[in-house]
C-alpha cells in the first residue's frame, strides 16, 4: 500500500487549485491528485465558449500543464478511477486494485452532466457538455451539420446556443420555462436576451419540451410536445448535472437533503480528515446561510483553501503553519452570450424584487436583486469599472431595499456612498 500525506480526488478546477493551496503550506508532503479523465486538471468554461469554437487552445483550459505537478512532486494518476473510501482506516481504493492510504482526504468529484432518457437519447450526434471530449464532439460534429438543436434555457444551454449560432450553425432553442434564464434575471431582461439571440437568428421554443428524437443511427428529427417536429443534425443537451457523491455517501459524511455534501466554514466535512470542495459542497456561507453553487470561482477559490487548511493541520489537529482559516469568499460567476458579457455577486436562488441601474441594453447597466427587503445579489453588463470593487460590499451587507433601492437607481450617487 502506498502511502500519502495528502491524497486529492478530482481533475477539475477545483481539485487543481487545492493541490496548489497543500504546497502554498506544505512543500515537502507527498500528494497524489486522482482524476478519472486522461487529462491534467482543467478548466470548464472555455468548453462551452471559446474553445468549443475553436478559438482558444487547450492551453485556455489546463491551468497548469503537466511539467507543474512533476516541479510541485505530486503524484499526478490520469485515467484512475477510486471506487471506494475506507474513512476509519484511511484508505482509498482504485479501479487497478491499489490501495493508498491518507492522513487527508479531499473530495472534489464534482458532477456529471445529466442526459435526459428520452427515446432515441442514445442516437449518434446526441451530446451533452462536461468534458473536453465532449466539446470536441460537439465542435466536429458541428463542420457538417446544418442544423441543431439545444435543450436548456439557462447558462449551459445559452452558451452552447450562442457558440453554434456563431459557428455558422441554424440552433433551435427549447426549454420549459417561460423564458431564457428565468430563474436568474427578471422579465424585462429575458426580453432583451431574446431579442439578441433571435436578432443572431436563434429560434427560440420556451415553454417547450422534447418527446423523443429520432433517425437512422444518428439524430434527424426531434419530436416535441406540442406534436411539431424539426429537422436536426445535432442535439446538445444543457440541462444540469449530477452530483458524484457515492465516494462521500460510502464513507458515511453528513449530507443535506438535496444529495450535497456539507462542510464546515473550513471546508472540513463531518469526518475531520475530509475535506469537500466546488460542486459537491454545501458551507455556511457568512452572509446568506448554507450554500451550494456550481460555478468557476468557487471552485477555485474554495479548492485554493481547502488545500492550505488541510495542509494546515497534522493528524493531532494541531496547527501547522497557520493555515486554518475560513472560507469567506462571496458567490461570483460570469457569462458571455454574443455581445452581452455579464456578472453576478451574491446569491440569485430566491429573490423578488429588482432595481436597474443604467439604461437595459445599454453598453452598461446594473440589476439589483431583492429578496425580502434585503438585497441579496447584483448583476452587471459591460465593464462597470470601479463598481467591481464596492458591489460584493454591497451584498454583503444586505442593503434594506427601502432605504437603497431609489439610491441604487440612481447613476448620480456613489455606489462606494451606500458601503458603511
Amino acid at each position: 500500500m502506498t502511502a500519502y500525506k495528502y491524497i486529492i480526488v478530482g481533475g477539475g478546477l477545483a481539485g487543481q487549485r487545492a493541490a496548489k493551496g497543500v504546497r502554498k503550506v506544505d512543500a515537502e508532503g507527498s500528494t497524489a491528485l486522482i482524476t478519472r479523465e486522461p487529462h491534467v486538471p482543467y478548466e470548464r468554461p472555455p468548453l462551452s465558449k471559446g474553445y468549443l469554437m475553436g478559438e482558444e487552445g487547450l492551453d485556455h483550459v489546463f491551468p497548469e500543464d503537466e511539467s507543474w505537478y512533476g516541479e510541485m512532486n505530486i503524484d499526478l494518476k490520469r485515467g484512475a478511477v477510486v471506487v471506494g473510501v475506507d474513512a476509519e482506516a484511511h484508505v482509498v481504493s482504485l479501479d487497478d486494485g491499489q490501495a493508498l492510504s491518507y492522513e487527508k482526504l479531499l473530495l472534489a468529484t464534482g458532477g456529471h452532466a445529466w442526459r435526459l432518457p428520452l427515446p432515441g437519447a442514445d442516437l449518434e450526434n446526441v451530446f451533452t457538455l462536461r468534458t473536453i471530449e465532449d466539446s470536441d464532439a460537439i465542435r466536429s460534429a458541428a463542420r457538417h451539420a446544418k442544423k441543431a438543436l439545444v435543450m436548456g434555457g439557462s447558462f449551459i444551454g445559452s452558451e452552447v446556443a450562442a457558440s453554434l449560432t456563431q459557428m455558422g450553425v441554424d440552433v433551435t432553442m427549447v426549454f420549459p420555462e417561460s423564458r431564457l434564464l428565468r430563474r436568474i434575471v427578471p422579465q424585462p431582461f429575458s426580453a432583451l436576451l431574446h431579442e439578441t439571440f433571435a436578432g443572431e437568428g436563434v429560434r427560440i421554443l420556451s415553454g417547450t419540451k422534447p418527446e423523443r428524437l429520432e433517425g437512422n443511427g444518428g439524430v434527424e428529427r426531434v419530436v416535441l410536445d406540442s406534436g411539431d417536429s424539426l429537422d436536426v443534425g445535432m442535439v446538445v443537451m444543457g440541462v444540469g448535472i449530477r452530483l458524484n457523491t457515492e465516494l462521500a455517501e460510502e464513507a458515511g459524511l453528513a449530507m443535506t437533503e438535496r444529495g450535497a455534501v456539507i462542510v464546515d466554514e473550513y471546508l472540513r466535512t463531518s469526518d475531520p480528515d475530509i475535506y469537500a470542495a466546488g460542486d459537491i459542497a454545501a458551507w455556511p456561507d457568512r452572509t446568506f446561510g448554507r450554500l451550494r453553487v456550481e460555478h468557476w470561482d468557487v471552485a477555485r477559490r474554495q479548492g485554493l483553501r481547502a488545500g492550505r487548511n488541510m495542509a494546515g493541520r497534522n493528524m493531532a489537529g494541531r496547527n501547522m503553519a497557520g493555515e486554518q482559516k475560513p472560507y469567506t469568499s462571496l458567490p461570483y460567476f460570469f457569462s458571455d452570450m454574443f455581445n452581452l458579457s455579464f456578472e453576478v455577486w451574491g446569491n440569485l436562488n430566491a429573490w423578488d424584487e429588482t432595481v436597474l441601474r443604467g439604461e437595459l441594453g445599454g453598453p452598461q447597466f446594473m440589476l439589483f436583486y431583492f429578496d425580502e427587503g434585503a438585497l441579496v445579489g447584483v448583476l452587471t453588463v459591460g465593464r462597470v469599472g470601479d463598481a467591481r470593487s464596492v458591489i460584493p460590499k454591497l451584498v454583503e451587507a444586505r442593503l434594506a431595499y427601502g432605504e437603497a433601492a431609489e439610491k441604487l437607481g440612481d447613476e448620480g450617487v456613489e455606489l462606494s456612498s451606500l458601503v458603511k
